[in-house]
């Protein structure tokens, strides 16, 4: 399979979250984070690795986080895990209301600071999984291990 799909898929989603940020922050939010998890399966997919197969875990988010951890670790950022663990935290938050009083709406328009933050959340994965890819050509066999 060719990896343009998921780098297609989370451009297209940074494109949405930045377009309804001032009228669906909730979704802007939530959006940030599924761009951000588009770009974890490009940078898996032009590395050559198999998340679900070499990272397994209870479901592909478990898998993914595996990966996103052991990724950090390899590449001695942790900032990767914290920033990727922000930016699901956010979206859960807007999902499912988890830990706000109010709706997802309100609670993100009082709380621009919030997608503002996923915003760049998402431009620091993007960046550095851009500036990663740069350093190394595609399918090097350098996955994570």
């Amino acid at each position: 399979m060719s990896c343009d799909p998921y780098i297609e898929q989370a451009k297209s989603n940074e494109q949405a979250a930045r377009s309804i940020v001032t009228d669906y922050p909730d979704w802007a939010v939530t959006i940030c984070f599924y761009a951000a998890l588009h770009w974890i399966e490009y940078y898996a997919c032009v590395k050559g690795d198999d998340i679900g197969k070499q990272h397994p875990g209870r479901s592909p988010h478990e898998s993914r986080w595996n990966y996103v951890f052991k990724l950090g670790k390899q590449l001695g950022n942790r900032n990767l895990v914290k920033t990727y663990e922000n930016l699901e935290n956010e979206s859960k938050k807007a999902r499912y209301l988890q830990d706000i009083n109010t709706n997802a709406k309100v609670y993100y328009t009082k709380g621009k600071h919030k997608v503002t933050q996923s915003l760049q959340n998402l431009q620091q994965i993007k960046q550095l999984l851009e500036e990663e890819l740069k350093k190394s050509p595609k399918g090097d066999g350098k996955g994570v291990q």
